[in-house]
């Protein structure tokens, strides 16, 4: 167990905090806590927003809300430093952000058009991952879609 505590300490809650009222008319598919900070986390929401929030010292409170996607925030992760979020929607695009000021570094468009369903940074060198789903309308019976690489299909 982590600092020589017991199962019980390390999952001792302390209570239930709800920061997420600004969300409450669409889904949350993802919270993650920064790199090594325990107060503080990033949420993104199908609203097309990611809200940036501290849980201590103090009640916890939305820092921020980072608004500029055209439809739903499917994922939100860290960087390594924590100084850059990054973010991926279903209006295709990828977006960088710099979570201490709220504003956008850098708007990446899919070259395909096709929502991007998540990210994430590799942990050693802050390179991104991304993955998107098939250029095209959705299928309705959910048959699977070939691999596509950047050349072709």
């Amino acid at each position: 167990m982590a600092g020589d505590t017991t199962l019980g300490e390390n999952y001792a809650f302390a209570g239930v905090f709800h920061v997420f009222d600004q969300h409450s008319d669409s889904a949350v598919p993802r919270v993650q806590f920064a790199h090594d900070d325990r107060h503080l986390l990033a949420c993104c929401s199908l609203d097309g927003t990611v809200s940036v929030c501290r849980l201590a010292p103090g009640p916890p409170a939305v820092l921020r809300v980072l608004r500029g996607h055209g439809a739903g925030v499917t994922d939100v992760a860290w960087s390594l430093a924590n100084d850059v979020l990054v973010s991926s929607s279903l209006d295709a695009t990828l977006r960088l952000w710099a979570p201490a000021d709220g504003r956008c570094i850098r708007r990446v468009p899919d070259p395909d058009g096709a929502a991007l369903l998540c990210a994430a940074f590799q942990p050693l060198n802050n390179n991104l991952a991304v993955v998107s789903a098939p250029p095209g309308p959705p299928d309705p019976l959910g048959t699977p879609h070939p691999l596509r690489t950047p050349s072709g299909p």
